[in-house]
């Protein structure tokens, strides 16, 4: 039950997901800010995110994995994947939330710090949606929506594009429009 749960939590953080990053691509691309839009958001994607995160530790521990390991050496690639980019987002989620203060800190007094930043976000973006990217397709297995290898084949070729799409226009947009802001349209001041 606890995984059909987060199965269907995890989902739901998708879609969140989905809405929060076209609207930062959105709003970065036509200089369009409305504060209560974005932490609106924000702060729902995030409320979820943390409910998944202590969901999935629970089902790690105590039901999943407890004492059992994993028995399918294919589908261990996909696990590990998924928990090393589960991980790696969590530490830079607090850079992420923090990202528009920090270049604002830094783009005038320590330029290699804000180029770090914006190497951190995107990479914060890349392992946000290669998280997405394998766990759509599990949620689907484990909620019987998807049942044949061929299904999910499709679906992770769906997945894949849909996610490299996003990465590489909020790698992109994002980046460029945050140079633009701080540093001035010539990246230099």
């Amino acid at each position: 039950m606890a995984k059909k749960t987060n199965a269907v939590l995890g989902l739901a953080i998708i879609a969140l997901f989905l809405v929060h990053i076209i609207y930062e691509i959105f709003a970065y691309l036509t200089f369009y800010y409305n504060p209560v839009v974005t932490k609106l958001i924000a702060y729902s994607t995030l409320g979820a995110v943390a409910l998944h995160v202590l969901m999935s530790v629970y089902i790690v521990f105590f039901v999943h994995d407890r004492g059992n390991g994993m028995k399918y050496p294919a589908l261990n690639a996909r696990t590990v994947i998924q928990r090393v980019s589960a991980v790696i987002m969590t530490l830079l989620m607090i850079v992420h939330m923090n990202t528009f203060s920090l270049l604002s800190a830094n783009a005038k007094t320590n330029r290699s710090l804000f180029v770090l930043i914006l190497i951190v976000q995107i990479f914060f973006y890349a392992s946000v949606l290669l998280h997405v990217a394998v766990s759509a397709g599990n949620a689907l297995i484990t909620l019987g929506l998807v049942t044949s290898g061929k299904t999910r084949k499709k679906i992770d070729i769906a997945v894949w594009t849909v996610c490299t799409v996003l990465f590489l226009a909020a790698s992109v947009i994002v980046v460029k429009t945050q140079i633009a802001m701080f540093l001035g349209q010539g990246g230099a001041s």
